[in-house]
């Protein structure tokens, strides 16, 4: 895995968040950094994650449309209310390559054979998640430019970084530096 992922934490709590994630300082235009930079990338995102065995060969045409994909994901997450119109077209586009696994509940899949299998594979990871009762607990981090998305798993729905040690250090850090001045 190249140093290109330094820095870089699978925190979102699952594979859609994380595929918005890939995107840091999504909010802050002179620091945002698109770590799907080439198709090279994405095959190693895939690796990263744990949602396939192997590098895929990624085409660009893939790379831009699980990157369009990323986009409509991250508006659906942010805004309010909620574009899932967008999701349809994806989703269609999914069902018509899944398969049903072979067992119960019911659930759609489409292995991951090679790159045109990516986009439908991440967006029925993203239905799973946006009909599951993980939903209310989807926050975007409070840290300035940042914009990563996280699933809260604390007991109070309390938690407000994508890490404590990252933008939540930071936030301390600016709060003591506010109150020495001051």
């Amino acid at each position: 895995m190249s140093d290109h992922w330094d820095g870089y934490d699978s925190i979102g709590g699952s594979l859609p968040l994380d595929l918005v994630n890939t995107v840091s300082w999504r909010r802050d235009p002179v620091r945002r950094e698109d770590r799907l930079s080439a198709p090279v990338r994405l095959s190693e995102w895939v690796v990263l994650v744990g949602a396939g065995p192997e590098r895929l060969e990624i085409s660009e045409a893939v790379l831009e449309t699980v990157k369009a994909f990323r986009e409509t994901l991250y508006r659906v997450l942010v805004s309010d209310p909620p574009d899932v119109a967008a999701l349809r077209k994806p989703l269609v586009a999914a069902y018509r390559h899944a398969g049903l696994a072979p067992s119960l509940p019911l659930r759609w899949t489409v292995p991951l054979e090679n790159d045109a299998a990516l986009p439908h594979f991440l967006a029925l990871a993203t239905e799973d998640l946006l009909r599951s009762g993980e939903l209310a607990r989807i926050r975007e981090c409070e840290g300035p430019g940042c914009g990563w998305i996280f699933t809260d798993h604390t007991r109070n729905r309390s938690r407000r970084w994508c890490s404590s040690s990252d933008c939540g250090n930071r936030a301390r850090a600016k709060r003591h530096y506010d109150k020495g001045r001051g």
